[in-house]
Formats: C-alpha cells, sequence, structure tokens
C-alpha cells in the first residue's frame, strides 16, 4: 500500500461567518486530494463551521479520499461534542494518530 502525505490545511482563528466562504473556497481548491485540516489554532467555532466540515468529510469521503481533523482546539472539541458529533470527531483525530 503506497502512502502518500495528505495536503495540510490550517484552519483560520475564527471559524464563524467571517471566514466561512474564503475557508469553504479553499477547502474546494483542496478537493480530490487526501487533506489534513489542522485546527489547533480555532478560537471560535460555531454551528456554521461545524455543517461546513462534516460536509467536507462527506465529500472527501464520497470521493475517495482521506480527511483528517488534526490538533483540534478546546473550541472545536466543545462545539463538536455540544452539537452531538464528538463521535465523528474522535474518529478523525483517531485515523490521525
Amino acid at each position: 500500500m503506497d502512502f502518500t502525505p495528505a495536503d495540510v490545511f490550517v484552519l483560520p482563528g475564527r471559524m464563524d461567518a467571517s471566514t466561512l466562504t474564503q475557508t469553504h473556497a479553499d477547502l474546494i481548491q483542496r478537493r480530490g486530494t487526501d487533506l489534513d485540516i489542522e485546527a489547533s489554532q480555532v478560537d471560535r467555532f460555531g454551528a456554521q463551521a461545524l455543517q461546513l466540515l462534516l460536509s467536507a468529510i462527506a465529500t472527501w469521503r464520497d470521493d475517495g479520499f482521506r480527511l483528517r481533523i488534526v490538533d483540534p482546539s478546546d473550541a472545536v472539541r466543545t462545539a463538536f461534542d455540544q452539537l452531538g458529533c464528538a463521535p465523528i470527531l474522535n474518529a478523525q483525530t483517531e485515523i490521525a494518530a
């Protein structure tokens, strides 16, 4: 099995309405490759940001590529937990380990 390093995309510190349009565009540019989303610097993460990442996870899976959320900040972990999506985040971070 060949291992190809994933592209790394670092999320901005604020994942809210002010950055989601650009973040979406940045993700679309990386479609078609394995992708690690580095989330350690995120200090503001809303429900729309969660929706964007869940959509990206599904899109990458459907396209046959790997998408992982690595090193999620407390804000990211809290949002996934509060919105009932902690198992998805935990699965992503376990794959990254």
